[in-house]
């Protein structure tokens, strides 16, 4: 028999192989570590498109030093992604999110999309999104378009639990509320 198909069989039993871990976002538990991606526009269904299944074969096949991760995402009101991660299942690593921040950018270029901007302010009123810039905050604030009991999207939330119950709160309960000291004092 040949060399090599003496090696093979060793060489089978000893490769780990990479099952999928992408769940429905429902199945994580509400400690999972998340992060928020959002967008001025509302996603195109070219976009939507682009995003669903980029994520897909990302989520899939993530992983932390070798380990598959437990994820899953959810692309919110046409603006939002999250990607989320069961970290009681294993750990995402500085390089696992790395790879993660590198989906996001290979999306925002597929799609043409930009994703990263932090300088938005995402306002729920009338039922839709408003999107602001917050060199706007101190005009809106102003003429009281944006008060603090203004519900708005926070994004800097980390886990399910507090996407599910703090996600969408008033705009002084959030890093906002330093306008509105600045503004009423």
């Amino acid at each position: 028999m040949p060399l090599r198909y003496m090696i093979l069989p060793n060489l089978l039993l000893n490769t780990k192989v990479c099952k999928s871990m992408l769940v429905t976002f429902e199945q994580l538990p509400p400690t999972s570590r998340i992060w928020i991606y959002s967008s001025k526009a509302s996603f195109t269904e070219n976009q939507n498109h682009i995003v669903q299944k980029e994520l897909e074969v990302f989520a899939s096949g993530w992983e932390a030093h070798g380990e598959g991760l437990k994820a899953s995402f959810k692309i919110e009101y046409g603006h939002f992604i999250i990607l989320a991660v069961d970290e009681k299942h294993h750990s995402a690593s500085g390089c696992s999110i790395d790879k993660s921040v590198q989906i996001i950018r290979n999306i925002e270029s597929a799609a043409k999309l930009d994703l990263m901007d932090r300088m938005t302010v995402y306002v729920w009123n009338d039922n839709r999104i408003q999107t602001h810039n917050t060199a706007e905050l101190k005009e809106l604030i102003e003429n009281r378009l944006l008060t603090p009991k203004t519900l708005v999207f926070d994004n800097s939330i980390t886990s399910i639990r507090d996407y599910q119950d703090k996600w969408l709160k008033p705009a002084g309960d959030t890093w906002l509320k330093r306008y509105f000291r600045v503004a009423y004092s």
